[in-house]
């Protein structure tokens, strides 16, 4: 048959086709003098093809044409992305004390006063004063300075008198209480240390801390009589990042 033999030089023709380029489907296969031949692109695919959508051929045949888009990219068995997360935290130390700087009045520093005192206790103090200043926040959030620093009070009596047996001010002491580590540790434990009547002034330098805090104040009876006058002194407290 003339049909026969035409496929026949287009099967021989494909079965020396060289192979399809990757993602391209075009094959099929067909009858040829009762055996079945494997068809691949080429002339001997379009005609199979042809054929195979001619339902009044003498000659069995299936084919199949069709294509896939490539990969876009190189593929991996594994992918993935590391994500770094940015941000600042401000420094910041902190003492609570309300509004600025507070005035504590202790009123009348008691004396002996009377004339039936005797001469060894005339004009002096009666017993210690004292005043504890608590806050319960206090720290820093990063390595730190704490200090307290003092003036010791002071009558704003401009008389003279005799030093011998009067004075005109009022030593005191402060103790810091509070809790918190050293610069270069992760746990922190109970501080307390005191600036004594003859400092004016002292500090420690701690890690990161947050706390309550007191400050306790305390004025000694003197063995000299005091000088009549107000009485100021101060006491300050600063925290202040970095060492």
């Amino acid at each position: 048959m003339k049909i026969a033999s035409i496929l026949a030089g287009v099967a021989v023709a494909a079965l020396t086709a060289s192979a399809a380029s990757a993602g391209d489907i075009n094959q099929g296969q067909t009858q040829l003098f009762g055996n079945t031949v494997n068809v691949g692109g080429g002339l001997a695919g379009f005609a199979n093809n042809v054929n195979a959508q001619w339902g009044g051929s003498p000659i069995s045949s299936w084919h199949a044409v069709g294509e896939s888009e490539g990969d876009n990219g190189q593929a991996s068995h594994s992918d993935g992305a590391k994500f770094t997360l940015k941000g600042k935290v401000s420094t910041d130390c902190a003492y609570y004390s309300g509004t600025g700087d507070q005035v504590l009045d202790f009123g009348t520093i008691g004396i002996y006063a009377s004339d039936n005192t005797g001469p060894a206790a005339a004009f002096t103090m009666t017993d210690d004063a004292s005043v504890e200043i608590n806050t319960n926040l206090a720290g820093c959030n990063t390595v730190n300075t704490v200090t307290v620093s003092k003036v010791n009070m002071e009558s704003d009596n401009t008389g003279g008198y005799d030093a011998s047996v009067f004075r005109k001010d009022l030593p005191f002491s402060v103790t810091a209480s509070y809790k918190a580590g050293a610069t270069n540790g992760t746990t922190a434990s109970n501080q307390s240390w005191t600036v004594g009547t003859n400092q004016a002034s002292d500090f420690r330098k701690h890690g990161a801390w947050k706390s309550a805090m007191s400050l306790n104040v305390n004025i000694p009876q003197q063995q000299k009589a005091l000088l009549a006058g107000n009485y100021t002194g101060s006491v300050t407290v600063t925290i202040s990042a970095g060492i």
